[in-house]
């Protein structure tokens, strides 16, 4: 059964992403486990260079051409198309050999050269390694946003993205070339039918998802990885996206605006067509 907004209008869960390897294609699932620092298994691993600083699409768009999959039970499967595929083995979880570098942030993390790191490296054309995250390296959140105790995975800040048909929707109809949602990697979509007016989830603070609490603590700032295409990296429409969100007057003082960061409150787990409930 749908939940309701603040004027009584019906809302669930449409869409479920995590995304393996940060900067790499997202995985859709029906159903999936939400840990303290965000959904099971979504940007644990992250691409590193020689200094163990985190490489993304920002200055390599070519990584936009990796897919990535589920591959049984115990890993993944990284497909670059006809430049190969390769499995990345789920790890078992160990003590962290190295320290690698997101943002400000220094995380104990496993560092790894296997044949996914290849095909990686292979795509970018520069030599590249993959860097894993065990249960026991904890990245606080800003503590600007979070509590004590919040953590968050390699993702850029949070640990969940939450946005909107309704205000894809409303995007879309600025634009001369519509963008799909994929180009705005979200962790959680909330229904267009029946769903909230376009833009409404920057004004909620608390909602609910089934039985799991949610603090919406910021608005997600944008970069150029909304103006390349999801599957290819090239710029197709150049700046178009961001220069309408801030025609729309989606911009804060971070920049331009879209989709909501989000903090867990519980674990447990999240389903697609669980309802949405705003309390705040």
């Amino acid at each position: 059964m749908p939940g309701y907004g603040r004027k009584g209008i019906r809302m669930h869960i449409s869409a479920i992403i995590v995304y393996p390897v940060k900067s790499l294609g997202g995985v859709a699932l029906p159903s999936a486990g939400l840990e303290p620092r965000g959904l099971a298994g979504d940007r644990r691993w992250m691409i590193v260079d020689e200094t163990g600083r985190f490489v993304t699409r920002r200055e390599c768009p070519a990584l936009a051409r990796i897919a990535v999959a589920m591959d049984g039970d115990d890993g993944f499967r990284l497909d670059a198309g006809t430049q190969g595929s390769a499995r990345l083995p789920r790890l078992a979880e160990g003590e962290p050999s190295s320290e690698v570098r997101v943002w400000r942030d220094r995380v104990p993390a496993i560092v790894v050269d296997n044949e996914a790191s290849a095909l990686i490296s292979d795509v970018a054309g520069r030599a590249l390694r993959l860097a894993y995250m065990p249960v026991e390296a904890l990245r606080p959140v800003d503590p600007a946003y979070g509590a004590a105790g919040d953590h968050v995975s390699f993702a850029d800040g949070f640990p969940v993205l939450m946005t909107s048909e309704a205000s894809l929707d409303a995007l879309n109809i600025a634009l001369e070339q519509p963008v799909p949602m994929e180009r705005f990697r979200p962790n959680l979509v909330v229904s267009r039918e029946e769903g909230p007016e376009p833009w409404a989830e920057g004004g909620w603070r608390h909602a609910r998802v089934g039985a799991i609490g949610f603090d919406l603590v910021k608005p997600c700032s944008r970069c150029v990885v909304i103006t390349q295409d999801h599957l290819t990296g090239e710029q197709t429409d150049g700046n178009a996206p961001l220069k309408a969100l801030r025609k729309l007057g989606r911009v804060g003082k971070d920049g331009v605006l879209f989709g909501q960061n989000a903090i867990p409150r519980q674990a447990g787990r999240i389903t697609v067509g669980d309802p949405v409930i705003v309390e705040r």
